[in-house]
């Protein structure tokens, strides 16, 4: 009897054990080759286990090919770097040979390992490296261990995190000196750095300091320049803290433009890390068009006048999503007189008002030199700006109210298309970039001169 009753406990410890040791990635609801292929990778020295979803409503069902299949292989924890990426070049080759007959498949290879946590999404486990593998499994796995290996608390297709600033600052010095260009954050992605090219670790450690200022919410820095975002109000001193921490900042080795916005966006103030601006955007001298020979300089000249000064318009020209117009101011005056400066122009809408928000701004290409304008001859300033969509009908601009310097009295000047009045598509909110006065510009007729049909002369208004 006791006997008999030995036997029945060991039998039921049996199945337990059993029911304990079954795990779903023994599974395998799909055509035999998939299957086979699944138990094979399985059996791979350090491989912990395998699983394959074959996604039948990705093709044959909808009549539709190719079917997805997902595989999911799970590697040891304690691999290294070079280990893990023998298999995983393994693994890619073995799924991407499973041939299932009349079906095309597609093949999607994750690597994960770790210890797995519950997600949010039940029956989802997250693991601290889950990679899905592209064109170069042996590299790509190479890097993600790696990376794991030397302190990353996450490694994914779309980078790694580190747990804190320090553990960040090491995993980049990691990857700098190993040729690695992933993007590296912090858990809370408050710290982001996505590599433009080379990784450069002075464009991460500019965004570890600018997350260290007060009242800076994040600082992230991709595409060649740094975002950072404030707690603080728009305007307020905290906000022109941060500011002038960025303005002030010893320059990085190559310029480099920030942009710091403010809650809800309300605000975004741009400028240059350390105020050093690209050769591009550096003001120089206006170069004179060939063939046009400079005027004479005379130091005695005086300032020109509004009464010493015709204004006039070329008319609109338009290419490739930009417009392009020409302000002239004719000496008049019976005597050489000087410029130097930019005009102050006011967009005028349909009734005659100022649209709102619409304003100038300095091109940055070209420096404000003093000009000396003789007698009968024509100053240029440039008028450039994005074409702007008119389709809700909003105000555009019918005049504009012309000053040849700030602090003069303005005239108004009509835009003219054909000797007819014209609208620009300059809308409320515009931004029009404006040159200083010079004596020529490329590409730009004055009157009287050769032209094409976007320089030919407008009317000045009554």
């Amino acid at each position: 009897m006791k006997r008999r009753l030995l036997i029945a406990v060991l039998a039921l410890l049996g199945i337990v054990a059993a029911v304990l040791l079954w795990s779903p990635w023994d599974r395998c609801d799909a055509p035999e080759p998939v299957c086979t292929a699944l138990g094979e990778i399985g059996e791979l020295e350090n491989v912990v286990a395998a699983e394959a979803d074959y996604d039948t409503a990705s093709g044959v069902s909808t009549g539709s090919a190719p079917v997805l299949v997902v595989w999911e292989i799970r590697l040891l924890d304690t691999l290294s770097p070079q280990q893990a990426a023998d298999i995983a070049d393994e693994v890619s080759a073995r799924t991407r040979a499973v041939v299932v007959d009349g079906v095309e498949l597609e093949h999607a290879v994750g690597i994960v390992a770790g210890a797995p946590q519950a997600s949010q999404v039940p029956g989802l486990d997250l693991y601290p490296l889950h990679l899905l593998l592209g064109d170069q499994p042996r590299t790509e796995v190479l890097q993600a261990f790696s990376l794991w290996q030397h302190g990353a608390s996450r490694v994914d297709n779309a980078g790694a995190a580190a747990p804190n600033t320090e553990a960040l600052l090491e995993l980049a010095r990691f990857a700098h000196d190993r040729g690695y260009t992933p993007t590296l954050e912090l858990p809370d992605g408050r710290i982001r750095y996505t590599p433009n090219g080379d990784f450069k670790l002075e464009q991460l450690s500019i965004a570890v300091a600018a997350k260290a200022q007060p009242n800076v919410d994040t600082a992230i820095f991709g595409s060649g320049s740094l975002s950072v975002h404030s707690s603080s109000p728009d305007g307020s001193e905290q906000t022109g803290e941060i500011k002038r921490w960025l303005d002030e900042h010893e320059p990085l080795s190559e310029p480099t433009a920030y942009s710091l916005s403010t809650p809800g966006f309300a605000t975004i103030l741009e400028g240059w890390i350390g105020g050093e601006l690209p050769e591009y955007l550096i003001a120089k001298p206006p170069v004179l068009p060939d063939g046009v020979t400079a005027w004479p300089s005379d130091e005695k000249a005086p300032a020109c006048t509004r009464d010493g000064i015709q204004l006039s318009l070329s008319e609109p020209d338009a290419a490739a999503g930009s417009r392009y117009l020409s302000l002239y101011a004719r000496n008049v005056s019976g005597r050489a007189c000087s410029l130097q400066g930019y005009p102050q122009i006011t967009f005028l809408n349909a009734d005659g008002e100022p649209q709102d928000d619409a304003d100038t701004r300095p091109a940055t290409h070209v420096s404000a030199e003093r000009i000396v304008v003789p007698v009968g001859e024509y100053a240029i300033s440039t008028l450039d700006w994005k074409a702007m969509s008119t389709s809700q009908d909003p105000d555009e601009t019918t005049a504009l109210g012309v000053a040849v310097l700030p602090g003069l009295e303005p005239v108004a000047l009509t835009p003219m298309h054909q000797q007819v009045p014209a609208s620009l598509d300059i809308l409320d909110g515009a931004r029009v970039d404006l040159s200083p006065w010079m004596q020529a510009a490329e590409g730009r007729a004055k009157p009287g001169e050769s032209t094409g049909a976007g320089d030919r002369p407008g009317s000045l208004a009554p």
